[in-house]
Formats: C-alpha cells, sequence, structure tokens
C-alpha cells in the first residue's frame, strides 16, 4: 500500500486513497482495532500518526488529521489543523472534531474523511468562509443531538500542532486544550 500512497499528488488522490484504504474506527492500547466507539473507548484509544494508518487501515478523525498532516507536510502546503468540541463542566456525549484546511492557488480548501456526512475536498475565497461553512456543519450535527442552545455556545475551536506519537485520549486532549484557541 506505500507504493500507491508515494503516487498520490493531489489532495483529491489522497482522499479517494483514504475512502478506499480506510475504516472509521480506532487503534486501542493493545493494538487492537475497534470499529465502534463504546463508553470506553477514551480510555483505550492511542493517537496514531503520520504513516500509522498505512498499517492499521483504521482511524477516527483525530488519526485522520494527522495522517493528511504527514501527507501535506510532505508536499508542502500551507494548512491549519483544527480540533474542536462542546466544552462543558459536566459529561456529555456531544463529538469531538478534527479536521484540516490548506491553502492552493489563493484559494482555502477543507479537507475531510473522517466526518461521511460532508466529506470532500470544498473551495472558498477565505480562510473564514471555509472554517465558517465547517462550524456550521458541526453546529448542524449538534443540533440534531439536542443540544441546548446555552450548551451550543460552549463550543470551542482550537488550532494545533503536530502531537507525539501514541498519545491516549486523556494525553491527546491535554496537548490540544494548550494549543491557541481559534479566533475568526
Amino acid at each position: 500500500m506505500l507504493k500507491f500512497y508515494d503516487l498520490i499528488t493531489t489532495p483529491v488522490e489522497l482522499l479517494t486513497f483514504m475512502n478506499n484504504n480506510f475504516h472509521y474506527g480506532y487503534v486501542d492500547k493493545n493494538n487492537i482495532k475497534h470499529s465502534k466507539f463504546n463508553s470506553d473507548w477514551f480510555d483505550k484509544y492511542v493517537l496514531q500518526i503520520e504513516c500509522d494508518m498505512l498499517e492499521s487501515k483504521v482511524g477516527c478523525c483525530f488519526d485522520a488529521v494527522e495522517f493528511e498532516r504527514f501527507w501535506f507536510q510532505t508536499y508542502k502546503y500551507e494548512f491549519i489543523t483544527i480540533f474542536e468540541m462542546v466544552k462543558l463542566d459536566y459529561p456529555n456525549n456531544y463529538p469531538m472534531h478534527t479536521f484540516l484546511v490548506y491553502k492552493e492557488n489563493g484559494f482555502w480548501y477543507y479537507f475531510e474523511w473522517a466526518d461521511f456526512n460532508n466529506q470532500g475536498v470544498f473551495r472558498f475565497k477565505s480562510l473564514n468562509e471555509a472554517l465558517d461553512y465547517q462550524f456550521n456543519k458541526y453546529k448542524n450535527t449538534l443540533k440534531n443531538l439536542n443540544i441546548k442552545e446555552e450548551e451550543l455556545n460552549k463550543v470551542i475551536r482550537k488550532i494545533y500542532l503536530k502531537p507525539l506519537d501514541k498519545y491516549t485520549a486523556e494525553e491527546y486532549l491535554e496537548f490540544i486544550m494548550g494549543g491557541d484557541d481559534f479566533h475568526e
């Protein structure tokens, strides 16, 4: 599979490659693959970075963004990785999400593999347009989960750099929370 990966030269080819070769899920601390996120996933999860998904063939948005980061860095694109979640003072089941936006030929693109309801490569005139589009998709997902308006106002977004390999979910979130708040 690495041979085919090395032939990818465009973001659209990268997305096609990911669709044809990867499944949504996660790898745990014992290197066991999971296709469902049960209530104990947070205690089992470990982050995959760079080309780890080429071996496991499974990943969630956290892992996918690191796979994407490696490709976009290799081809010297300007890009940003962003994490978002509803930050509440009590446990909740609202989804967290990470994604990547990149710049090419004066346009910004939102690259999405993990959110299957919004998968694709979307072009925008500005970074803010790309991020507004994605944020509206995230808010719609939360509204479909019957989020209360006061909870919806607690969404945070963080810009983050490359994390270390094999972070647990707790270590990963701690790393993310140390990143810069995203402000438009």
